[in-house]
């Protein structure tokens, strides 16, 4: 009776982070405050139990616009800057948020959460991200999705993620940023793919800002 009493504890915290999704009621709650670069908050702590609104200033916005590179000619050049991009703001957000140590795929229960994020930040901070590239005329060949959710417990555990939609075809990719530690640039599937259960072969750790980034094509 102890064991079933404690798996129904930990289902239960577990229920109260991925497995919600509250993602979508954040960004309602949080994302008309975040219009520019300078009014940016992040989420932190797992389920956002802590909420920093710290904004970039002209010289960090830079920093991103300079990650993005030259304009895309192509939606796979634009996904690839996306990702570059996203990899860059953590890069800026980590030291100001206490996340620049943020680990690899977060366990969903985690008595230790100072500093890390689980994917329900993850998700909303990728989804704040995209949102402010799409504001400031980045994206050319994408618009922002809503987030998106997959597994219940009986199929999977239960995880999050930001999106992005292709204009011309309308095909769906995530923009996962859990998977890899801060910093790392995150993975950019179709949609379809990562609801069956998709992941990286490889998580890679935190990476400071002094290392270069591997951009897989």
């Amino acid at each position: 009776m102890r064991a079933i009493g404690y798996l129904s504890l930990c289902l239960g915290v577990a229920a109260a982070g991925c497995a919600t999704s509250p993602t979508r009621e954040l960004l309602a709650d949080f994302g008309a405050q975040t219009t520019a670069w300078s009014e940016m908050g992040v989420c932190a702590g797992y389920g956002c139990t802590t909420y920093y609104k710290l904004g970039l200033d002209a010289g960090e916005a830079g920093r991103i616009l300079a990650a993005f590179g030259s304009t895309p000619a192509s939606p796979a050049e634009e996904r690839q800057a996306i990702r570059r991009a996203i990899a860059e703001i953590e890069l800026i957000v980590g030291p100001k948020t206490g996340t620049a140590g943020d680990e690899p795929g977060a366990a969903i229960i985690n008595f230790s959460r100072r500093g890390q994020m689980d994917c329900i930040d993850e998700s909303f901070n990728t989804t704040t991200y995209l949102r402010l590239l799409e504001k400031n005329g980045f994206l050319r060949f994408h618009q922002v999705g809503e987030p998106l959710r997959r597994g219940y417990f009986l199929d999977r555990w239960p995880h999050n993620t930001a999106t992005i939609i292709d204009r011309a075809d309308d095909q769906r990719y995530v923009v996962d940023s859990w998977f890899h530690g801060n910093g790392v640039p995150p993975e950019i599937v179709p949609a379809e793919e990562w609801l069956k259960g998709w992941h990286p072969e490889t998580q890679l750790p935190a990476r400071s800002s002094d290392q270069t980034a591997v951009i897989a094509q």
